[in-house]
């Protein structure tokens, strides 16, 4: 599958309005996620009248690399999406990102049918249920969630809430660590979030295999995250991506699609056809 020429409905250019920082390694996740909504989109529209696109890290819309150059983020590549979502709920935590992200949807975007919230999305469960629709059998509603936190920020039990509002996910994991020993500061000092990330503490997982290096971990981690998620009755298809970016220890990322609804292996291959080579999921 090739796609067209990717044609922004936000501007990449500096408008005064704040914009994060990111590496060159985003670019191969932006390029993955566009992929997916294409391909979601594409399918969904024929089976479901009403979509849903809901981002839980959605930022300000725009990125900056390193040498200065802007690129479009996840909400840009979701509303630039041709087949267009019915809906689009956009989360984020730093006030100064979702104030901006509130400017450009407001200024580029004004026929779309646009939420922003500022907040941590674990605790904003009860508003975003309020606004993703029951689908019923005159109405088929269809959402899809990106989760991409570049840390271990989402709680597991937010996304067990999630899915019992039938979302789809799309899950992008990636610990863009440099120190080669992290992994143990994880285990230790930020305990309560890892076992939060899980929904059980890590002790739970540990099965007396060594974990002596970022990589080992990583892999263990998603090799939980992903049975946890399997475990509340979704099918799954996930693959590993290689950095772009050499400065990190661990040098994949981690792409998964959880789908409550048949075409999940049909979805995630088709994708595949044409993006990064892929890393062995799980050894």
């Amino acid at each position: 599958m090739i796609l067209e020429k990717f044609n922004p409905v936000i501007p990449s250019e500096d408008d005064g309005f704040a914009i994060e920082a990111i590496t060159s390694w985003s670019l191969s996740r932006n390029q993955l996620i566009r992929h997916y909504l294409h391909v979601f989109t594409g399918t969904m529209q024929r089976k479901f009248n009403y979509l849903v696109y809901l981002d839980l890290y959605a930022g300000s819309g725009l990125k900056r690399l390193e040498n200065g150059e802007i690129k479009s983020g996840s909400p840009v590549i979701a509303l630039s999406e041709p087949r267009h979502f019915s809906k689009y709920i956009f989360c984020e935590k730093n006030k100064d990102y979702s104030d901006a992200l509130k400017v450009r949807v407001n200024k580029f975007c004004r026929q779309e049918n646009i939420l922003v919230f500022n907040g941590d999305p674990n605790h904003l469960i009860e508003r975003l249920a309020y606004y993703i629709p029951d689908s019923t059998k005159k109405n088929k509603v269809a959402t899809i969630c990106l989760i991409d936190p570049f840390s271990l920020d989402i709680d597991f039990e937010t996304v067990r809430l999630l899915s019992e509002l039938g979302v789809n996910f799309l899950v992008v994991l990636a610990l863009p660590w440099k120190s080669k020993d992290r992994f143990r500061f994880c285990i230790d000092e930020e305990r309560e979030l890892l076992n939060a990330f899980l929904g059980k503490p890590w002790s739970s997982f540990e099965n007396g295999l060594p974990v002596n290096n970022n990589e080992i971990f990583f892999r263990n981690l998603v090799r939980y995250f992903h049975q946890n998620l399997t475990g509340l009755g979704y099918m799954a298809k996930g693959s590993f991506h290689k950095m772009e970016d050499t400065n990190y220890d661990i040098p994949f990322f981690f792409c998964g699609y959880y789908s409550n609804t048949a075409g999940t292996r049909k979805i995630h291959s088709e994708v595949l056809k044409s993006v990064t080579p892929q890393v062995k999921l799980f050894e």
